[in-house]
């Protein structure tokens, strides 16, 4: 470690102290230092990294390289602090699992692709944050150099952590130059609001003085030292490489002149190599960044021991230095001054040797080199083969943003434009900039032909039925060309399913599934069956059943995980649909966390919410939905967003709290990727006006949004479906038509639903006097809704309201058992309700009952149940029209019962009831 004094970077260094410092009290984040070559960037890095060893704090390395491939620096990183050693199951799934595009003892080994509604680079940046914490487990230091090198994944990573590292204690110290192709990406990185960035500039001729003098250390006289400075114009590196340079010469007695540049003196340095050592050295130059000295005995093709000799020549002439065990360039600087020796036939054969020597090797990494290498050597065509399938590994494990850089080099060679085309229209697909990838397939249409044709079609149709562009996907499979082929007629299958043409999609899907078995791709076989099983789900739910079983099975045996969790998820959807309930979908959520598919665990849970819902009521899901609403925002998954959303909405429409429940509905209408996000917002909007009593408001709310989804046969079968045709025959507002309409949709396949049905008939035979058609009908319903408590006592009080009003059935029982369960859940406005109810039916209740139980200090004070609701409330801050709102009294009557409290309890005010709750009771 560089341990002369930091000369001239008086602010840079406050700032790598404040940030160091603040990493150390659990506020991180990202401290990025640019500046051009040599202006002293990893000097000022190399003062983080002792600041935070001085202070204990835990240091990781890694370095951008030429051609390092995706995450390069933060690999390195992590696998020199030992990450690779940990026990992966100490980073929880679904983290845990994506690490394993990181470090290779990490793999799952399912080689499956990204999640489309996912965008990889984040749940990654999840798994570093993860993973740092179990490694280090304290203040960290993550120093990450050269930067400029870096891809645009690595980028964006770092992005992220700026923000995500806000509250923890790592810091990551980057460095970059800003004068490299790269630097867009480097000023974005700069721009980020959470990113600490210190621009490095020239040192003024009065420090670089005092740093050339501090380095010459008496040893060069005045004038020699100011002549010095003038040449290193402004640069510290330079300077010190004069200073050792002028230094050396003077101790060897040579009348030599120091160099004026820093290309000239390393032009010097190798003057003084013999031929094979400067041969040597070429090669190194243009294999990159870092010299491969065991690659370049086959370069050259030179015996080890001459490749060697030549490495320590070029170490004596101080070209290179040795760096944590290996033997690298003093400076990039250098490197470039090496390569701008070369001419460029000679730098063109050169190229072309390492990249046979890199091919021969076969290392995964050397790819990628050789391919580049490849092409600025002529071999145009092998290139972009390379490139091409270097952007398919990259897009498979997720780098997606890597994956285009490559594409874009393989784009750049001017060989295979068909063939980029295809993958560019996949890849855009993956990122979800859907029109680019159409456009970008659409204008390379005209210049393919044959199977790259179909294949390109194939592609486009798969992209607009990502983009529910139906039509356009219908289309693109005719203009294919291949009805045949299986993945043709699954495409065609779902874009019939996708527009609601269940007669033509059917056929179409059972003909995919044939031609899938034909074809013994087991990936397409499950595609058509899930396809197939959709299509059943809408009409036979065995025959659903069993397609969704066989996908599983087939995606099980072929060691298939995204097919098998798509298959579990179908298989649930049945379940619900039959039983009210599902083994499926635990499964499926749990499976796709392990193999770290966030989007397919997170859909599973959003699926899981109406059955917790229809049992236990809407306060059930809020807590798991805050989560995965908290996690579908951090992860920019709107489907997941808009899903939770609707669950945090509907609690806190629940429990009379308008202000949650607008800000929810906000999240939920931002997001117009979810067909059902405009019912369900007209349903959580429908529940104050419920739970007031108003149901003609309420039905009029649910009926706007339920009426969008009549006309599209494959809507999900929500309970919903089932309140809008109980509600609208209860307020007798075409209440006929409602149900009639219901029983022509595969939502009444539902038990739920057809429960519903059953009650609007027994309110409509009600009305119209036929009281024995009424009670039967209302038996008939009862064991459809058995399985759904909550939801069975909500469509209930509807229908006992009619009962009541028409005088039919023996309702004050009934009533009387749902008031009870009203109370013990809490669901204080129907318990009201059904008070007004029995009330109405010539059998009133004791109002005033509290549902707190008394503590005995409490009740020896004469507390009764209803002024023990009102205490905890007082205790909890609420105001008297708060407490009224929550409990459903008037203020009137919550200020008589915190009047008595203060009385019974001998407090002066309501911070002493509050007391009298904190304090112990027996």
């Amino acid at each position: 470690m560089d341990t002369a004094p930091l000369i001239g970077r008086d602010d840079a260094m406050a700032a790598v102290r404040a940030a160091v410092t603040r990493a150390r009290e659990g506020s991180g984040g990202v401290l990025l230092v640019v500046g051009e070559a040599g202006v002293g960037k990893s000097r000022l890095l190399t003062e983080a990294v002792r600041l935070a060893r001085r202070d204990r704090v835990h240091v990781l390395f890694g370095r951008a390289t030429e051609s390092g491939g995706a995450y390069r620096p933060l690999i390195e990183a992590l696998l020199r602090g030992g990450a690779d050693d940990l026990d992966p199951g100490t980073v929880p799934a679904p983290y845990g699992a994506a690490l394993g595009r990181l470090l290779p003892g990490w793999a799952t080994g399912g080689g499956h692709g990204p999640e489309p509604s996912v965008d990889p680079m984040l749940v990654l940046g999840e798994a570093v944050t993860r993973i740092l914490d179990v490694l280090v487990g304290g203040p960290c230091l993550l120093v990450l150099e050269d930067l400029h090198w870096a891809d645009a994944d690595t980028f964006v990573l770092l992005e992220y952590l700026a923000d995500r590292l806000h509250d923890r204690p790592v810091l990551v110290a980057a460095s970059a130059r800003d004068d490299e192709p790269a630097a867009a990406a480097v000023d974005r990185l700069a721009a980020g609001p959470r990113v600490h960035t210190v621009t490095l500039s020239r040192l003024s001729s009065g420090e670089l003085a005092a740093l050339a003098g501090t380095r010459a250390a008496g040893r060069l006289r005045t004038d020699e030292l100011a002549a010095l400075v003038v040449r290193a114009d402004g640069l510290p590196l330079l300077a010190e490489e004069l200073v050792d340079e002028a230094v050396r010469t003077a101790t060897a007695s040579t009348s030599t002149p120091v160099p004026r540049t820093m290309t000239a003196l390393v032009r010097r340095r190798v003057s003084l190599l013999q031929p094979d050592a400067l041969r040597c050295l070429s090669a190194a130059a243009v294999a990159g960044t870092d010299p491969d000295w065991e690659l370049l005995p086959a370069v050259v093709g030179q015996a080890e021991d001459v490749v060697l000799a030549a490495a320590r020549a070029a170490a004596d002439a101080h070209l290179l230095r040795e760096d944590a065990g290996r033997l690298r360039w003093r400076h990039a600087l250098m490197r470039e001054a090496v390569l701008g020796g070369l001419l460029p036939p000679e730098r063109a054969a050169l190229a072309r040797r390492v990249a046979e020597a890199l091919l021969a090797r076969g290392r995964p990494d050397d790819v990628i080199r050789a391919a580049e290498l490849l092409a600025a050597g002529g071999e145009r065509g092998r290139a972009a083969t390379l490139f091409l399938e270097l952007a398919r590994q990259d897009r498979r494990r997720g780098a997606l943003r890597r994956a285009e850089e490559l594409l874009d080099q393989a784009a750049s060679t001017g060989a295979a434009p068909g063939a980029v085309a295809v993958e560019r229209v996949t890849l855009l697909t993956a990122t979800g900039r859907i029109g680019d990838a159409l456009g970008a397939g659409v204008a390379a249409l005209p210049a393919t032909a044959g199977e790259l044709h179909a294949e390109l079609c194939l592609r486009l149709a798969r992209t607009a039925v990502t983009a529910r562009r139906w039509r356009d996907a219908e289309a693109y499979v005719e203009r294919a060309g291949r009805p045949a082929d299986p993945r043709s007629l699954l495409l065609a299958a779902d874009a019939a399913f996708g527009a609601g043409d269940v007669e033509r999609a059917g056929p179409l899907a059972a003909a995919a599934v044939t031609g899938a078995e034909r074809s013994g791709s087991p990936s397409v076989l499950c595609e058509a069956l899930d396809i197939a099983g959709r299509v059943e789900r809408l009409r036979s739910p065995p025959a659903a059943r069993a397609a969704f079983a066989r996908a599983a099975q087939v995606a099980t045996e072929h060691g298939l995980v995204p097919e098998q969790v798509t298959a579990l998820i179908g298989l649930g959807t049945v379940e619900l649909l039959e039983h009210e309930a599902s083994e499926a979908l635990p499964r499926a959520r749990d499976l796709a966390a392990a193999a770290g598919l966030l989007g397919s665990a997170s859909a599973a849970d959003v699926v899981l919410f109406d059955s917790i819902v229809v049992k236990d009521g809407p306060r059930a899901v809020e807590a798991r939905a805050r989560a995965l609403l908290e996690r579908g925002t951090r992860l920019h998954m709107p489907e997941v967003q808009a899903g939770s959303a609707y669950g945090v909405a509907l609690a806190r429409a629940w429990v009379g709290d308008p202000t949650g429940m607008e800000a929810a509905l906000a999240a939920l209408s931002g997001t117009a990727v979810w067909p059902d996000a405009g019912p369900l917002e007209a349903y959580v909007r429908a529940v104050p006006l419920l739970l007031a009593h108003d149901l003609p408001g309420a039905s009029s709310t649910l009926d706007a949004g339920v009426t969008r989804l009549v006309a599209h046969r494959v809507a999900a079968p929500l309970h919903q479906f089932g309140l809008w045709a109980l509600l609208r025959t209860v307020v007798d507002d075409r209440g006929a038509a409602a149900r009639e309409v219901l029983c022509g949709l595969p939502a009444a396949l539902r038990p739920a639903n057809r429960g519903a049905l059953l009650y609007a008939d027994a309110v409509d035979a009600g009305r119209a006097g036929r009281c024995d058609e009424a009670v039967a009908l209302f038996g008939r319903a009862e064991p459809h809704l058995a399985r759904v408590p909550w939801l069975h006592r909500l469509f209930r009080l509807l229908v006992l309201e009619a009962a009541v009003t028409d005088g039919w059935g023996d309702r004050v029982p009934l009533l009387r058992a749902d008031l009870a369960e009203h109370e013990r859940a809490g669901d204080h406005q129907l318990a009201r309700t059904c008070r007004d109810l029995l009330k109405r039916a010539g059998a009133p209740t004791r109002r005033g009952r509290g549902t707190s139980s008394v503590p005995g200090a409490l009740r020896a004070a004469g507390v009764t149940s209803r002024e023990m609701d009102v205490l905890g409330l007082v205790a909890a801050g609420l105001t008297n029209a708060e407490i009224a709102g929550r409990l459903y009294l008037s203020p009137r009557t919550v200020e008589t019962h915190v009047a008595s409290l203060l009385a019974k309890l001998g407090a002066a005010d309501r911070g002493q009831l509050r007391s009298r709750v904190a304090a112990p009771t027996p």
